[in-house]
């Protein structure tokens, strides 16, 4: 009689941080940006957090992916622009502003903006963006991350959780750290954070 082994599959998904090396801050951050229904923030996500106002500030980034316009930007699944966001391409001196985000295509988000970003090409980072003094900047520089996933459901008080001190599993998140946004290997300002690749 011979044995007979079977193979068996379990869904799931791989963590973006190092189980055992997130570190939450006591309390909860009230988001400054409208956080549309529905939204699920990931795990590890880069926060703005301002201590004083007890508020934080999702850090939005993308990468531009193959197959889009300077009007319709490609990117992946996951990234957490909303219509009436201003963007900009990392090094870049403009904004846009995000008309719409397409979902339904399986493998990618489309960015629809209110007109052409010129120079805007694959490979290219983009972040939230502001202007400030007659200058084009990042909205928001990273201080920390999101512990765990949050869902925006509409339901009781929208808050953000927010991690000193993580290890952050860095090819499994949806969205770039930008450079500027690091200095070596960890969160510029916040040497805690620390992203690795393995």
């Amino acid at each position: 009689m011979a044995i007979k082994f079977k193979k068996e599959e379990y869904s799931g998904k791989k963590p973006n941080i190092w189980p055992g090396t997130s570190k939450p801050l006591p309390g909860g951050f009230k988001p400054v940006q409208n956080i549309a229904v529905g939204t699920l923030v990931p795990e590890a996500t880069p926060l703005y957090v301002d201590f004083d106002a007890r508020t934080a500030a999702i850090c939005k980034s993308a990468t531009v992916l193959d197959g889009g316009t300077t009007s319709k930007v490609y990117v992946a699944k996951g990234t957490l622009f909303q219509v009436g966001d201003k963007i900009m391409k990392v090094g870049g001196t403009t904004l846009g502003e995000v008309a719409s985000v397409d979902t339904t295509n399986a493998a990618y988000d489309i960015i629809n903006l209110n007109a052409a970003y010129t120079g805007l090409a694959k490979g290219d980072n983009i972040v939230e963006g502001v202007e400030k003094d007659g200058a084009v900047k990042a909205a928001y520089t990273p201080n920390a991350v999101t512990p765990v996933e949050k869902k925006f459901d509409g339901k009781g008080i929208d808050v953000l959780d927010a991690a000193y001190e993580a290890i952050v599993l860095y090819r499994n998140l949806p969205f770039p750290i930008v450079a500027n946004w690091k200095q070596g290997y960890c969160l510029k300002d916040n040497p805690g954070i620390k992203f690795i690749t393995q």
